[in-house]
């Protein structure tokens, strides 16, 4: 398979034959032709970097689009956080109130980063807005596992809250 070949020749041919394809897609969702070719090139370094390691059992060209896709969707995960933030620091005048919001922010932050990758990928796009099935098709996957991701996100989230929760009451009594 060209992939697992070391030769720069065959990862030219690699490249010259899908760069348009998924520069396309990216620039297309994420309107910013500047990002689009940014994340086409990581995706590429990352194939070049991993091609010993790399087992693609599928079309080539399948494993590209959806390695795209899974950076397009971080990509929008971290404009929508970005836009919620700057929207929250701009309705925020109080520092105490500011720094509380920053801390439960982090918090869940970090609770979200160690979700498994689809779950996490998942529970983004559904806090970005996107519907069951819009997530479906995007992954390519059933709404069933979609829903299932987004239960099994909300249940760890509510049990570190539980957790959060009971330590501030019980560091408040002391």
């Amino acid at each position: 398979m060209l992939l697992q070949n070391s030769n720069h020749d065959a990862f030219r041919e690699i490249y010259r034959r899908y760069w348009d394809k998924l520069f396309y897609l990216a620039a297309k969702k994420l309107k910013s032709p500047e990002e689009a070719e940014c994340l086409v090139q990581d995706v590429f370094v990352d194939i070049w970097q991993r091609r010993q390691q790399l087992n693609v059992r599928e079309a080539l060209d399948g494993y590209l689009v959806v390695a795209v896709k899974y950076r397009i969707i971080n990509v929008m995960a971290k404009r929508d956080r970005a836009r919620t933030w700057q929207q929250h620091t701009s309705n925020t005048s109080a520092p105490a109130e500011w720094l509380k919001y920053h801390e439960l922010k982090d918090w869940l932050d970090k609770t979200v980063a160690r979700l498994p990758e689809k779950c996490r990928i998942v529970y983004q796009l559904k806090s970005a807005g996107y519907s069951q099935k819009e997530i479906a098709r995007q992954m390519q996957v059933s709404e069933k596992t979609v829903e299932t991701h987004i239960s099994r996100a909300l249940k760890v989230l509510r049990t570190g809250f539980n957790h959060l929760l009971f330590m501030l009451l019980f560091i408040c009594r002391f």
